[in-house]
C-alpha cells in the first residue's frame, strides 16, 4: 500500500492514539451495548483490516459504520455501496472507459470508487452476486485491482461491511476470509439497555454521529500508526516474543479443534492468512499500552479477531483457549522458547554464513 502521508512529518504515536480513542469513546456512548464492536473496528482501523457486521434489520449496522468513518477526514471520500444481486462490477470499481472502449481495451475509470477510496462501506455484503465478489477478494487483500492489462493499487485502507446472513458458497468464503473481524449484533434484550438506546436516539434522532467538536480526525494521524503496526517504521518497530507467538498457535490450535468437535458439516480452518494478521492485532494491543514489544497480556485483544464476537458459544472456545495457553505455558516455559529460538537464530545465521562463505574459523 503506497504512502498517502510520505511528506508529512512523524507524529506522537502516544497523541494519535489518545485522539482516536477519545473519538471512540463518544461512539460508545452513543451506541448503546456496542461496545465490543467499535473495539473490532479500532483494531480494524490500526491493523489495516476489514469488519462484517452481521445482525437483523434495524440494528444501527450501518449508522455504526458511517459514523465510524465521520472521525476520519480521509483524502477522498469515503465509498459507500448498497450491495443488490443485480450489482455490477462497475458500481464497485467504476465504469468502462469509452474511449478505450472502442479501441477494444477494458479499462474501468477507478476514481470516485472502491480502489481510489481509503475507507469503504459495503452495505448488504452478501446480496452481492458472485462476480462483485470476485472482484473484491483482491481489493480487500492483496490492494490490488487486476483487470487484463488493468493493475492498479488500491488505496483501501479500511472496509466496514455488514450483512443480514451468511451466504455459504466458494465465493462468499473467500471474502468472509478476507474480513478479520466478524461480530453479530443482537436486538436488547434488558429493560434498561432498551431505556438507554431510546435515550440517545432522542439525541440524536437517528443521525449518524458527526466529527468530534475539534474537527475530523487527519488520515495521517491514523495511517502513521498503521505503519508503525506494519513494522515500516523500523525505529518505532514493535517486538513480538517467540513465546507469544507458541502461546498464539496454540490458543489458534484449540480454537480450531473445540469448534470443530461441535460442528458435523464443514470443517472449520483459520487460515495461515488471519494466523498472520492475528500478530498485527497483538501488535496493536501493546502499541495502545504504551509498549514497545507485546507481553502476554496482548493476547486478550484476539478475542475481537478469532472468534466471531457476539457469538456466545464461540467467544466461549476462545476464552477457555486463552486460559489453557496461559496456564499451560508457565513463565518458565516462556523463557525456555525464546532462549531456543535465540539459538535457532545463531544456528540459522551461522548456516547462512557458512553458504556464502563469511564464516570465519574460531581463532582457537
Amino acid at each position: 500500500m503506497s504512502s498517502p502521508t510520505a511528506a508529512v512529518p512523524r507524529l506522537d504515536p502516544a497523541e494519535s492514539l489518545a485522539r482516536i480513542e477519545g473519538s471512540f469513546a463518544r461512539l460508545r456512548t452513543h451506541f448503546v451495548s456496542r461496545d465490543a464492536v467499535l473495539e473490532q473496528i479500532l483494531y480494524a482501523l490500526l491493523t489495516r483490516e476489514h469488519a462484517l457486521i452481521i445482525g437483523d434489520r434495524g440494528l444501527a449496522k450501518s449508522q455504526i459504520a458511517r459514523s465510524v468513518f465521520n472521525q476520519f477526514q480521509a483524502p477522498r471520500p469515503c465509498f459507500s455501496l448498497q450491495l443488490t444481486r443485480s450489482t455490477s462490477v462497475g458500481q464497485l470499481v467504476g465504469g468502462l472507459d469509452l474511449r478505450q472502449f472502442e479501441q477494444g481495451v477494458y479499462v474501468h475509470t477507478l476514481d470516485g470508487y472502491i480502489v481510489r477510496a481509503q475507507f469503504a462501506f459495503l452495505d448488504e455484503l452478501f446480496d452481492a452476486n458472485d462476480f462483485v465478489l470476485r472482484a473484491l477478494n483482491g481489493i480487500l487483500n492483496e490492494r490490488e485491482f487486476l483487470n487484463g492489462p488493468q493493475i492498479e493499487k488500491a488505496s483501501l485502507h479500511t472496509a466496514i461491511a455488514t450483512t443480514n446472513y451468511i451466504r455459504d458458497t466458494r465465493e462468499s468464503r473467500a471474502v468472509l476470509d478476507r474480513l478479520l473481524f466478524k461480530s453479530i449484533v443482537h436486538r436488547a434484550e434488558g429493560t434498561l439497555q432498551r431505556f438507554a438506546i431510546r435515550r440517545g436516539f432522542i439525541s440524536s434522532h437517528g443521525n449518524n454521529v458527526a466529527a468530534p467538536p475539534e474537527g475530523p480526525i487527519p488520515y495521517e494521524v491514523l495511517y502513521q500508526l498503521s505503519q508503525v503496526i506494519h513494522g515500516e517504521v523500523p525505529d518505532e518497530a514493535i517486538q513480538v516474543p517467540p513465546h507469544i507467538l507458541v502461546m498464539l498457535d496454540q490458543i489458534i490450535s484449540e480454537f480450531e479443534k473445540s469448534v470443530n468437535e461441535r460442528r458435523t458439516e464443514d470443517r472449520y480452518v483459520f487460515s495461515d492468512r488471519a494466523k498472520n494478521k492475528a500478530i498485527h492485532v497483538i501488535m496493536a494491543s501493546a502499541l495502545r499500552g504504551g509498549r514497545r514489544q507485546a507481553e502476554v497480556r496482548d493476547l486478550a485483544a484476539l478475542h475481537y479477531c478469532i472468534p466471531t464476537v457476539g457469538s456466545g458459544d464461540e467467544e466461549e472456545v476462545f476464552d477457555h483457549g486463552l486460559n489453557l495457553a496461559i496456564k499451560g505455558i508457565t513463565p518458565r516455559d516462556r523463557e525456555s522458547i525464546d532462549d531456543a529460538a535465540r539459538i535457532f537464530d545463531i544456528v540459522t545465521e551461522a548456516i547462512e554464513r557458512h553458504r556464502k562463505g563469511t564464516l570465519n574459523e574460531p581463532g582457537w
